[in-house]
């Protein structure tokens, strides 16, 4: 049964994760998952779009690490978080994947949220920026505090994109953290950049006309913001044993 689900993965593999070299394939997932008070993963939540054979083997993967456990008035006790992991298939000589997965951090999942536009001044001048939005994610969801620095620092522009992001920012939700069944405060810091597409002439002008311009248009942030973009500052739960799981058919 080990190998014919090892199989389905691979095949699936083939078709549907992201290349990223000759043969190399990735994909991430955000994995909910409780922890119970020794910092044991006893159970994990996918997505609905998630196929069967990839909770089989990344729900397996994550149960093999452990956590520091979550303590409330120093006693040991339950929490929920979310992983975020990153699952490769990596060709072998014999032309056969090894699959590895590996941790890749863990805290509150960000829920999809829309992207900051980038601003169509900035587009004009060529000009790109990266920045980093300092938050907390409340018990019921909303970010909070939230300030915003960004690279160079000398950029004139640099406020246009300081305040896309912010007014961006102020739609997100996240899904907390959890500690012995109560929704708990984190500190987020969640990276980003915005990189002018290389365009032709008519293709862009057209595009910065429409007055629409979004992150992902004529320019985009060079990493999505996702929740495998997200790292919690001080999280309850601390990664204890996270070593990479390989599994070979």
């Amino acid at each position: 049964m080990k190998s014919i689900n090892l199989l389905i993965v691979g095949l699936l593999l083939a078709c549907s994760l992201t290349a990223q070299a000759a043969e190399e394939r990735e994909q991430t997932y955000v994995i909910g998952a409780d922890v119970d008070a020794d910092g044991h993963i006893t159970a994990t939540q996918f997505d609905p779009d998630v196929s069967a054979p990839f909770t089989a083997l990344l729900s397996a993967a994550v149960k093999q690490w452990q956590f520091v456990p979550a303590t409330l008035n120093g006693r040991r006790v339950p929490a929920h978080t979310f992983i975020k992991t990153r699952l490769q298939a990596v060709p072998d000589a014999s032309g056969k994947y090894d699959l590895r997965i590996s941790f890749m951090g863990n805290g509150p999942r960000l829920d999809q949220p829309i992207q900051p536009r980038y601003p169509s001044q900035e587009i004009r001048m060529n000009h790109g920026a990266a920045l980093i939005l300092e938050a907390i994610a409340q018990p019921d969801g909303r970010l909070t505090d939230m300030t915003v620095t960004g690279k160079p620092a000398d950029l004139p522009g640099l406020v246009f994109f300081r305040r896309a992001v912010l007014e961006a920012a102020r739609h997100w939700h996240t899904t907390p953290e959890q500690v012995n069944g109560q929704a708990v405060a984190t500190h987020l810091r969640i990276p980003m950049s915005f990189t002018i597409h290389r365009m032709d002439m008519p293709e862009r002008a057209k595009t910065v006309r429409q007055n629409t311009v979004a992150a992902n248009a004529v320019a985009e942030s060079a990493a999505p913001i996702t929740s495998d973009t997200v790292v919690a500052l001080d999280s309850p739960l601390r990664p204890s044993t996270v070593a990479t799981v390989i599994s070979a058919p």
